[in-house]
């Protein structure tokens, strides 16, 4: 049996993350021509006085700052450093609160990150003071460092508390207790080291809207996953009014919807030699055990009482450090030729663990009566995912068919040195109480989001597309 890398960061060698300025310089130069090139517009940041206010008492010396950015969407973690390097120093001048200096952020990515992304990336990450950490493998080097940098960093800490992208502005993914335990790790060392700062976590939630022609735009995209799918569509009649005419899209993407869940559905049951059951559960349970038989890891009665995620991480961690490996060097010719037969296996079991992952997340078997033309824009972007990833096809084939507007929303920050006696007393409690306080906040920046927009349309539909941050 396969034995996975141990270190899988040790076959790129990767430097230790540090702030170099000028390369920092060229970072802030480039990410607003990078976010015209990938269709956003500026963002708009409501209660941007939270944000500012958070950064502002940072920078003073009165907190250590981490900052818990939503992961909806692919390009979350460049959309929150536009944010900080443009949209928030440009807020605090609107509000007449200005800050001085550089504003950035030490974000925490994921090991693999370099492993796909490219030389590019692996040469930016280190250089602007990002921080990696291994999910899966014992990392007590990169927790360390995290440690050092909340209680010592010339800049808050950035990172995203659901681990990957959830596909849903809408609803939280599942949160992990590791963020709140970042925090108490700090408020420790705070007080061995003799200090009053209080350790503070700043919720952040983003959302897309789109501007005029996005009712068409879609009409065309929907088109293209029905042709995808095989299905017929019918146009709407003339004269249709706009409710009318959304509601005919939700029809045609929850139709596309069956269809990828059929098709899913009958590939499985063909791989399986039984039938599956077009159920969620099933199909996810199928796709991860596809993952595990290709990489000769426990699967079936092996993998009872493990939850899908606790699967998928594993089958991940095997499947990149398949693919991206040290020890080839050291083989004999024959043996090299088939560990790239393996790598080939490898790539092939993340898309069955890609499937799994949209599947966990998104729910093909209905549409919300209430999703307005953003919301079905983003359910339309999932389908085509899934239908790239079926086709072999990887994050870098999304759809990007037209320009978007970012909505921002901070949440109110929560002081975890509030908690600290109830940490000393319980640890595992405190640690639920902080991250079930953390998922509280972003359902309640969903909301201020929906209702801001909510009172928007009411006066100008178009008042989100034109309009800049405002507090």
């Amino acid at each position: 049996m396969y034995k996975p890398q141990t270190e899988p960061l040790a076959t790129l060698g990767i430097p230790d993350p540090r702030i170099n300025y000028p390369v920092l310089s060229f970072f802030r130069g480039i990410i607003q021509p990078y976010a015209r090139a990938h269709k956003f517009r500026e963002p708009v940041m409501l209660k941007a006085e939270r944000m500012v206010d958070a950064y502002h008492d940072f920078r003073n010396g009165k907190t250590r700052l981490i900052v818990g950015f939503r992961h909806a969407y692919g390009d979350d973690p460049q959309l929150m450093a536009y944010v900080f390097h443009h949209v928030l120093p440009r807020s605090a001048r609107r509000i007449k609160k200005p800050l001085g200096g550089i504003t950035h952020a030490h974000f925490v990515y994921g090991a693999e990150v370099p492993l796909w992304s490219g030389s590019f990336v692996r040469w930016l990450l280190p250089n602007v003071g990002a921080v990696p950490i291994d999910h899966v493998h014992m990392d007590s080097e990169g927790m360390n460092r995290i440690r050092k940098i909340i209680a010592d960093g010339s800049f808050p800490l950035a990172l995203a508390p659901e681990g990957h992208v959830t596909y849903s502005s809408e609803s939280i993914g599942e949160l992990e207790t590791g963020t709140a335990r970042f925090g108490f790790w700090c408020c420790e060392d705070l007080v061995k080291a003799g200090r009053d700062e209080r350790v503070v976590f700043l919720p952040v939630s983003f959302h897309y809207r789109y501007g005029k022609g996005a009712e068409k735009k879609l009409a065309r995209m929907i088109e293209r996953l029905e042709s995808s799918c095989g299905i017929a569509h019918e146009n709407v009649r003339k004269g249709a009014v706009g409710s009318e005419r959304l509601a005919a899209l939700r029809s045609r993407l929850g139709a596309v919807g069956l269809e990828i869940l059929s098709t899913i559905d009958e590939y499985y049951s063909e791989l399986n030699g039984a039938a599956i059951g077009a159920s969620r559960d099933a199909l996810i349970d199928a796709a991860l055990s596809a993952c595990e038989r290709i990489l000769s890891i426990p699967t079936g009665a092996d993998v009872s009482g493990k939850g899908p995620f606790e699967r998928l991480y594993r089958i991940r961690a095997t499947g990149w450090d398949r693919i991206f490996r040290g020890d080839t060097e050291s083989m004999k010719p024959l043996r090299r030729d088939l560990a790239g037969r393996e790598t080939g296996e490898a790539w092939y079991a993340m898309r069955h663990m890609e499937t799994a992952e949209l599947l966990i997340y998104v729910n093909f078997g209905s549409i919300p009566e209430d999703a307005d033309i953003n919301r079905c824009f983003e359910i339309a972007n999932n389908f085509y995912d899934m239908i790239e990833r079926l086709r072999g096809g990887t994050l870098r084939n999304r759809a990007n068919v037209m320009d978007k507007v970012a909505v921002i929303v901070p949440g109110e920050p929560i002081v975890i040195s509030e908690y600290i006696q109830q940490y000393r007393a319980d640890r595992k409690g405190a640690l639920r109480a902080v991250t079930d306080r953390m998922r509280a906040e972003y359902e309640k920046c969903i909301e201020e989001y929906k209702n801001e927009y909510s009172k928007a349309s009411d006066q100008d539909k178009g008042r989100f597309w034109n309009l800049r941050s405002r507090g």
